[in-house]
């Protein structure tokens, strides 16, 4: 991979929007998973889409 496309990479997921919790638990990107679920998995109040769908993942796949 040449070194361009690797700062492209990094720059954006620095760049990546944070959104309050409640804000992502309405959204279209987590209606795939139980609302009351997601709700005491993701504990702190902002999350960036990846991080909150990686959470979930996380911790609804036994941690794997």
């Amino acid at each position: 991979m040449s070194e361009s496309k690797r700062t492209v990479k990094k720059t954006a997921k620095a760049e990546e929007k944070k959104y309050s919790t409640e804000k992502l638990l309405k959204s279209r990107h987590l209606a795939a998973y139980q609302p009351d679920f997601a709700r005491v998995i993701l504990t702190e109040p902002e999350y960036t889409i990846s991080e909150a769908v990686d959470a979930l993942e996380t911790a609804l796949k036994g941690g794997r």
